[in-house]
């Protein structure tokens, strides 16, 4: 394929779909109404294109700085179009079930061949086709979800798990370093691996990691300003880096928006509690080189309290279960070309906001007599440049960097009596540094088309602060890239090929250096093949990694003396042991190896069904080795971690290392000569994880009468996980037990309507879990759930809509809990926000 060809086809195209023989030109004969402000070209073509349900083929630099006019009236597709671009000098070729759009000389070229749509997430080579699904949620769907917020809709995927560092996340639930709400924060966690094992992305970089995790925080992005979501469930660290294990989430804010436009919310919960409130404005201006758009959110919800659900009980009634929380959040985006084939860019998003939670230590005494009081407060700054370059021969430039913080502050009292016991004061602070350049472009032609490369490379500074009472932490984490990709396309449509509709190979290989770990290399291999048009499987190999946080491996480990007959047996009265746990500096990388074979059809207009198997091997997880030190020195699975009658001066070295010194738990001095052993619990790269399932998808549009359609949608992932601890010990089960996801998560929804009005409902299902803490398993039974929302224009420019979530007010199941302090059910698969009832009324200008 020439560069010209290759160039007309990266793009971005409409929804893929196949058509028949007898609607193939449909959309050139049938009356549609458009209602289309003056806006940004492609975003108005696309619109068109969606509508009409045909595909679009335009080269993102035929449209660069193009504006459209406005499109209002009932007109077929093609002179919906052929308006658009009328005066722009682009010219439109139209075929089966597809329109090319380019300049004059390239639309007249008959031998042109629509190609892939432009793949944003999950490769740097533009058209390169995906080899495994690409999950996208766009504004629409998250408005006809009833939404506000980007963390109702990570914990709405079915491949996502709620729990790790999300509000809502209650006391003594699972892994405490995972699952913990450190200020409020929303994030991604695909497949329950933990936050930290997904990469989440802004328009593609990097942010400000939040609190003590390397994630960022989803929630500070206002919705409105949010074109789409992407999310490629498949290891990425070939392409991205760290962090890219379970998959890569990629949010992208709207290019171009013309206008102003205004919204407030109100709800809250019919068993009491999380009243909310939202206000947001949004602006933007276009003009023929550039654009800018600025969004602000300001939001509040009060607390849910144990005395406001009935599951609650086992809690005191001033406990809350969802605490209250208010944001503000300001993001700004713009872009502007300073030269023919030169644009700069930029993001800017900030946040600020307060969390106050409590908990009380008895079922009787309220928090401020005894329990705690929590205070967090968050500031998220971040801003990202960008620098793309056209540099001839169809070859791009693109450079980027970024520089953000992120602080959480506040405090936790301890009261005991009536009386302020203790403040905690807490500190953390982060702050991210990236620089980053790369190209792409052709280096031959095959006849299939070009062989196309991606390489750059760049440096990633984080710097971690965390005040204490038992001493500060302060730590830098430096490293450096370098990465390439390759494109092989081995057959494609337009050889007309039987069985080989088309054949394309991808590769890519990536180097990072860490100043406080050993090189890493991951590769990641992918293959798509097309027998016939409607049908596409696809196969990703690749190896990934995650660093271990700052805080992870920084913060410092505890060395305890205790007597030796708890540990083991036949040891004298006088004996002792010294232990070792918690983080430990030694510990790197984990490392995972990822599978995923998946297949997407599409035999009919509007339908799209897609299943994927995927396999994650994850090993070197960082976990303490030991669950329980009781009869530790009797358990041979153990003697690895045993140093039995240590040397007195290597026992000086641990206990000086500590960070609190020689915590005394014996009950008498300290003699080396006592010590007859010394256990070694820290934390280390030692558990390994196994990962399996299947994600079912369908997507059927059909086009009613008018601007209405009918929009079918189902969705369900199923999950097989589990984790050896130690190489010898048992396997124990994750997916399907308390704390971890279920094995089967699901989404189905139904939409209809038009410009005027529409209506929504979707249905969430959850299969039951197995509460396992116990030697007699309880088992929780499976959670259902009914959205439904509805929309309609009451004005010009006005819409009010309606959203009852959890509509028959479905509720968690009460769980045992050992101290009234524990929270009473499973907070990390369930929420308690019950049925919630709000209204958003929004005015455009």
């Amino acid at each position: 394929m020439s560069g010209k060809s290759q160039s007309l086809a990266a793009l971005m195209a409409g929804a893929a779909m196949a058509l028949t023989p007898g609607t193939a030109h449909a959309f050139q004969r049938e009356q549609q109404s458009f209602n289309l402000p003056r806006q940004d070209l492609g975003d108005a073509l696309r619109s068109v294109a969606a509508q009409a349900g045909i595909e679009l083929y335009v080269s993102a630099r035929d449209l660069e700085g193009r504006t459209s006019s406005s499109l209002v009236g009932r007109m077929t597709a093609r002179e919906a179009i052929d308006g658009l671009i009328r005066g722009t000098g682009l010219v439109a070729r139209y075929e089966k079930g597809a329109v090319i759009i380019a300049g004059r000389s390239a639309a007249e070229t008959p031998d042109e061949t629509p190609a892939e749509e432009i793949i944003v997430t999950g490769t740097r080579i533009v058209g390169a086709p995906a080899a495994v699904p690409v999950t996208r949620v766009s504004a629409e769907d998250i408005r006809n979800g009833g939404q506000t917020d980007l963390g109702e809709v990570a914990r709405s995927l079915p491949q996502n798990f709620g729990g790790g560092q999300n509000p809502g996340i209650g006391n003594s639930q699972g892994a405490p370093n995972e699952n913990a709400n450190a200020n409020g924060a929303s994030t991604f966690n695909l497949r329950g691996i933990g936050p930290n094992a997904t990469l989440t992305l802004l328009n593609g970089n990097r942010f400000a990691y939040t609190g003590v995790s390397s994630v960022i925080d989803v929630s500070a992005i206002p919705v409105s300003a949010v074109e789409r979501i992407e999310i490629v469930a498949d290891g990425a660290s070939a392409i991205y880096g760290a962090d890219a294990v379970a998959g890569v989430v990629n949010i992208l804010l709207k290019r171009d928006y013309d206008g102003l436009s205004a919204m407030a919310r109100v709800g809250g919960s019919t068993d009491g509690g999380n009243v909310q409130q939202q206000y947001g404005l949004l602006g933007g201006k276009s003009w023929a080189s550039g654009g800018l758009l600025a969004a602000y959110d300001y939001s509040r919800s009060t607390a849910i309290k144990a005395g406001d659900r009935d599951y609650g009980g086992a809690a005191n009634p001033e406990t809350t279960l969802f605490p209250a929380i208010s944001r503000h959040s300001l993001l700004v985006s713009g872009h502007q070309a300073i030269g023919p084939d030169i644009t700069l860019a930029a993001d800017l998003l900030y946040k600020k906001s307060r969390l106050r939670s409590a908990t009380g230590y008895s079922l009787t005494i309220t928090p401020d007599q005894f329990g705690l009081d929590n205070l967090s407060t968050s500031e998220i700054f971040g801003i990202a440049p960008t620098l793309t370059a056209e540099l001839g021969g169809d070859w791009r430039f693109k450079g980027s960097g970024f520089f953000g913080t992120d602080r959480t502050g506040g405090f936790t009292d301890l009261y005991f009596g009536g009386d302020l016991l203790q403040r905690t004061d807490k500190h953390f602070f982060n702050r991210n540094l990236a620089l980053e350049a790369g190209f792409q472009g052709p280096l031959f032609a095959l006849p299939a088309g070009d062989v196309r490369i991606a390489f750059g490379g760049g440096a990633r500074r984080n710097h971690f602060f965390a005040a204490s009472p038992t001493g500060d932490i302060e730590r830098r984490r430096d490293n450096i890239f370098a990465y390439g990709e390759l494109l092989l396309p081995l057959t494609s449509p337009s050889q007309d090929i039987a069985g080989l509709h088309r054949l394309s190979l991808t590769g890519a290989l990536r180097f990072e250096d860490y100043s406080d770990a050993e090189s890493i290399i991951t590769p990641k291999l992918g293959m798509v093949w097309e027998p016939v048009e409607m049908l596409r499987l696809g196969a990703s190999w690749g190896r990934s990694f995650k660093m271990p946080t700052l805080y992870q491996q920084y913060s410092g480990y505890s060395a305890v003396l205790a007597r030796a007959a708890r540990y083991g047996s036949g040891y004298p009265a006088s004996a002792d042991i010294v232990f070792a746990a918690g983080p430990d500096s030694r510990i790197g990388p984990e490392r995972s190896k990822n599978l995923t074979l998946s297949a997407q059809f599409t035999p009919a207009r509007g339908l799209e069904l897609t299943a994927a198997w995927y396999r994650i091997d994850y090993s070197d997880r960082v976990a303490p080795p030991i669950p329980s030190l009781l009869g530790v020195l009797d358990n041979p699975l153990y003697a690895g971690l045993v140093t039995l009658s240590p040397d007195a001066a290597d026992l000086a070295a641990i206990i000086d290392g500590a960070l609190l010194g020689l915590e005394n738990g014996a009950g008498r001095p300290y003699n080396p000569a006592n010590v007859v052993a010394f256990i070694d619990a820290r934390d280390r790269n030692i558990a390994r994880q196994r990962y399996s399932g299947i994600d079912l998808s369908m997507r059927y549009r059909i086009e009613l009468a008018g601007d209405e359609a009918l929009t079918v949608s189902a969705a369900g992932s199923f999950l097989k996980s589990r984790q050896q601890l130690l190489p010898g010990a048992d396997w124990t089960r994750l997916a399907g037990t308390l704390f971890h996801p279920a094995r089967f998560r699901g989404r189905a929804g139904l939409t209809y309507g038009g410009e005027r009005f529409s209506l929504a409902t979707f249905v969430n299902h959850m299969s039951g879990l197995d509460d396992n803490r116990q030697a007699t398993a309880v088992r929780i039974p499976a959670y259902t759930t009914v959205d439904l929302t509805a929309r309609a224009r009451v004005w010009k420019g006005s819409e009010v809509s309606l959203a009852a979530l959890n509509l028959f007010d479905a509720k968690p199941e009460a769980i045992s809990t050992a101290l009234p302090a524990d929270t009473s059910f499973d907070t990390t698969n369930y929420s308690a926000a019950g049925r919630f009832i709000g209204i958003t009324v929004r005015q455009e200008w």
